[in-house]
């Protein structure tokens, strides 16, 4: 298939792109600078690079063209949120035809098993919280509360355009192999660690996934055994 995929040059996008070559897909990455992507990788030889800003709708238009599938690693840039972001670059996909897509947002936008809430980084009230969980970043309540609320205005969004679409839900995702035993979970929580997940267990998740499309509908959680 051929394949868009938008921040290729993060910790989440490189690993994309370079999984999705070597399941022999087509790929196309539309990055700002191309100069930050690996040109020493062979597999760099089979990208197809289109320099140009998610948010540039002719740069949109041009990379997506010809594309079935899109997998979105932003990080909102320059004052961007996230629905803007995901506004900006579906709404331009669609018309260049593309049919799936693949968003990335945060573990806070799944629901707590057994409660039917979707609010798990709301409630979470304090950085000690966040230090017992080995993470190292601490970051305040409202910057969580901003972030939840980013990546559930998306999936609202999404949800209202009728696109086939899943929405990748991590933890704060990490340097580290992939794990034999990863858990992928659809719309709740699951596995026993949550909270951390390593970069390539997300990679391969939305790679392996780009064919059959098991998580197209679906919120998706991916976490160890």
């Amino acid at each position: 298939m051929k394949v868009i995929v938008f921040g290729a040059t993060g910790g989440l996008g490189h690993r994309v792109w370079r999984r999705a070559i070597d399941a022999g897909h087509s790929v196309v990455a539309l990055v700002r600078t191309p100069s930050r992507l690996d040109s020493s990788d062979p597999r760099h030889a089979l990208l197809q690079v289109v320099q140009g800003d998610a948010m540039d709708a002719k740069a949109v238009s041009v990379a997506a063209e010809g594309c079935e599938v899109l997998v979105n690693c932003t990080s909102p840039a320059s004052g961007n949120s996230a629905l803007e972001m995901a506004e900006s670059i579906v709404a331009i996909a669609a018309k260049a035809g593309v049919l799936r897509y693949y968003m990335v947002g945060g573990l806070g936008a799944l629901w707590v098993p057994g409660s039917n809430r979707s609010v798990l980084m709301q409630d979470w009230n304090d950085v000690e919280a966040m230090k017992s969980f080995g993470i190292d970043r601490p970051m305040p309540k409202e910057v969580i509360q901003n972030m939840t609320k980013g990546h559930l205005a998306s999936m609202d969004f999404m949800a209202g355009t009728g696109l086939a679409h899943a929405f990748l839900c991590p933890g704060l995702m990490v340097e580290g192999p992939a794990s034999p035993t990863r858990v992928v979970t659809l719309d709740e929580l699951g596995g026993t660690s949550v909270v951390k997940v390593a970069y390539d267990d997300v990679a391969e998740t939305v790679v392996e996934d780009i064919e059959v499309g098991r998580l197209i509908g679906h919120r998706v959680c991916v976490a160890a055994a």
